[in-house]
């Protein structure tokens, strides 16, 4: 089986930096920011980097989402739990991309940022959420859907009780 769970890499801050760099010229007047696991030194995680879009309003997005794709942004999926998420894909799935398209400001943006910030700042909880994750993984034999539902249980008991 593909392993799916990989340790931390300053690559991915590299990668992150890369692909905003792309983004900002591209696409004036939006928010970039890393989340994700490979956002949080010291947390491993599936390899991919993600990348959070934050706009004004969803009048924008089909001018971003078009701008996007001059950027190899292909896999597109629709709205869906006020999120918009684009992904493109390398040669390996370590440093594969993924973009979150919200609302700046809104339920997402704060959530993604609240619950990355969070870990940055508690050390101990970093080696539990890898610990989690890797069993999770093992646990979902490669079903990204299980382990998907598994990760997303964990993220709601953080936020639980947050302000965003």
């Amino acid at each position: 089986m593909q392993k799916l769970i990989y340790p931390y890499s300053r690559k991915f801050t590299e990668i992150f930096d890369r692909e905003k760099n792309k983004i900002s010229k591209q696409i004036e007047g939006v928010e970039i920011h890393h989340i994700g696991s490979t956002s949080v030194p010291g947390l491993g995680g599936k390899g991919m980097i993600d990348v959070m879009i934050g706009i004004k309003n969803w009048n924008e997005l089909s001018s971003i989402i078009e701008n996007l794709k001059k950027l190899g942004f292909k896999h597109i999926h629709p709205r869906e739990n006020g999120r918009v998420f684009l992904s493109k894909v390398g040669q390996t799935k370590l440093g594969d991309v993924h973009i979150h398209i919200v609302i700046k400001n809104g339920k997402q943006y704060k959530q993604l940022l609240l619950f990355r910030d969070y870990l940055r700042a508690h050390r101990k909880e970093i080696a539990k959420f890898f610990n989690l994750k890797k069993k999770w993984a093992e646990e979902a034999e490669g079903d990204r859907q299980i382990y998907g539902k598994l990760k997303r249980v964990y993220v709601k008991s953080v936020l639980r009780g947050k302000k965003y």
